[in-house]
């Protein structure tokens, strides 16, 4: 009865966290299909926003079809009215490029109150667009977005003036699409559909064998 009910409770898990994904890939996707942050108002002093903690340990081909990592999409829109970039770029590249350039590391992106950790110094020294190391980029005036199929390594996100002017502020957006939510959302409610059936079926066995056992052990009246 013990393992029974630990198998139903199991399927039950499953069932709702697979009902829980597919309710996501329905109805928490905007109309491109990506799952976004709310926007965010980020500000800086000095030359560049970074996040720099995008980590994605080796080459996805050695372990995955790269299709299963999805795609990345910043938008980012100058609140200065100075023509705004974003580029997303291997890390080691970025820090090559910032060098000791004065910037502001975004370590905490979510509810209306981002944190950082300020770096201080000069400035870059040329434009960011003149790179030739962006993995994806965009750059000018009103909404740039930067979408970027997810490879292995260590990426960046850098977020400047288009001049690599002093003082940014921008309204930025984070959103990533992965296409195969939907197919483990699926996959677990199935199987936490037979496991909660399975489980109810022994319970209700074993229940009624219990029933049987206790009828034919009392005695005559």
């Amino acid at each position: 009865m013990v393992a029974s009910s630990l198998l139903a409770l199991l399927g039950i898990a499953l069932l709702l966290g697979g009902l829980a994904l597919i309710a996501a890939h329905a109805f928490a996707r905007d109309d491109d299909g990506y799952f976004t942050t709310d926007t965010e108002r980020l500000h800086s002093p000095g030359y560049a926003l970074t996040a720099e903690d995008l980590d994605l340990g080796g080459d996805p081909a050695d372990w995955a079809p790269e299709d299963l990592l999805g795609t990345v999409r910043v938008d980012v829109e100058s609140l200065t009215g100075r023509p705004a970039f974003v580029g997303i770029g291997p890390r080691a590249e970025v820090d090559r490029y910032l060098g000791d350039a004065g910037r502001s590391e975004v370590t905490d992106f979510a509810n209306g109150a981002p944190r950082y950790e300020v770096h201080p110094g000069g400035g870059p020294p040329s434009r960011p667009g003149a790179q030739d190391f962006w993995a994806s980029q965009s750059e000018g005036r009103g909404l740039q977005r930067a979408d970027w199929d997810v490879e292995g390594g260590s990426w960046s996100v850098v977020v400047m003036n288009a001049d690599a002017s002093r003082g940014i502020a921008v309204d930025a957006e984070a959103g990533v699409k992965v296409e195969w939510i939907i197919w483990v959302g699926v996959g677990f409610a199935l199987v936490g559909l037979v496991l909660t059936v399975v489980g109810v079926l022994l319970i209700l066995r074993i229940a009624r064998r219990a029933a049987r056992l206790a009828a034919t052990a009392a005695p005559a009246a």
